[in-house]
């Protein structure tokens, strides 16, 4: 089992930063656990989990100030070791306007080296059967309420495995790299690593699979639908799609319903208490897409 300190306050994340430059300690492994539309609406900060080589910190984001998560984590004095950075670092841009400075992602070590997969299967591949303190179900844990507090023991076990491995694994792998002269590659695309990539910025409606297939119109229409369904998500702190699935947007974006008798049957199934509230807002949706589609094109700049 995993032993740890919790840093609950500015003071004691400070002060470990500190303690960790007084000791020369300059590299950490660190993860993150978050809440994307599982349990509420929006994405949000749970939990950092942090092994400086010898000790295992968990920094609780509902105590600990974003101020001073910030600082540490924009901090280019010390490099943090993470696996697949992607989504925590555009987590920290979007939400809480954080830029994660010196990541050290190993998962472009692994897909230089030709390694596609999970954490799990690259440790077991690179260092082989070490000792692990979880052993619960991952699944179970990747989909856990970490809103929740206190945190169950399997939550922390689950959280801490994720970083106990990481010095190791980043050993074995710059080895490797070195070994097969692909040091330059990994060191050209850690310069981006955790940076905004180019789709970062896209709104969300954009991001379904078939968008680029859709007419101007039913674009028109699956963004204000989306806008509808999203509103009444946020009203009432909920994942959207315990409002309305994103499938129903689609079809409803293809063939738009002529009334709101139409709009009940996609909207039939869901909470009973939000369905006439739904059904106005993406009637109203309707006659905003419909408004931006008749308006005249602004004229090009001469």
């Amino acid at each position: 089992m995993y032993t740890y300190t919790l840093i609950d306050s500015d003071t004691a994340l400070s002060s470990l930063v500190n303690t960790w430059k007084e000791s020369g300690i300059d590299t950490v492994a660190m993860d993150f656990e978050g809440e994307f539309n599982l349990h509420i609406y929006g994405e949000h900060l749970c939990l950092i989990q942090l092994n400086d080589g010898q000790r295992f910190y968990l920094v609780d984001p509902f105590k600990v100030s974003m101020q001073a998560i910030k600082a540490f984590l924009e901090d280019g004095t010390i490099e943090k070791i993470m696996f697949d950075c992607a989504s925590d670092s555009a987590l920290m841009r979007k939400q809480y306007d954080v830029q994660i400075e010196r990541i050290c992602d190993l998962r472009i070590h692994a897909l230089a080296l030709g390694y596609t997969g999970s954490l799990g299967g690259l440790i077991e591949r690179s260092l082989g059967d070490v000792p692990k303190a979880f052993s619960g179900s991952k699944k179970k844990n990747q989909r856990t309420n970490w809103l929740t507090r206190p945190l169950k023991g399997d939550q922390i076990q689950y959280a801490l495995d994720d970083v106990a491995h990481l010095f190791a694994l980043k050993k074995v792998l710059e080895a490797e790299v070195a070994e097969k002269g692909l040091g330059g590659e990994v060191a050209e695309k850690m310069a981006g690593a955790g940076r905004k990539t180019k789709g970062e910025g896209q709104p969300p409606w954009s991001k379904f699979s078939s968008w680029k297939y859709l007419s101007k119109r039913e674009k028109t229409y699956l963004k204000h639908f989306f806008l509808a369904r999203d509103g009444l998500a946020q009203k009432y702190n909920v994942p959207a799609v315990r409002i309305l699935e994103k499938h129903n947007l689609l079809t409803m974006a293809k063939d738009v319903p002529a009334d709101e008798a139409e709009f009940h049957i996609y909207c039939a199934k869901k909470d009973p208490r939000h369905v006439d509230e739904l059904v106005g807002a993406l009637m109203k949706g309707k006659g905003e897409a419909e408004a931006e589609l008749s308006a005249p094109s602004p004229r090009p700049k001469s």
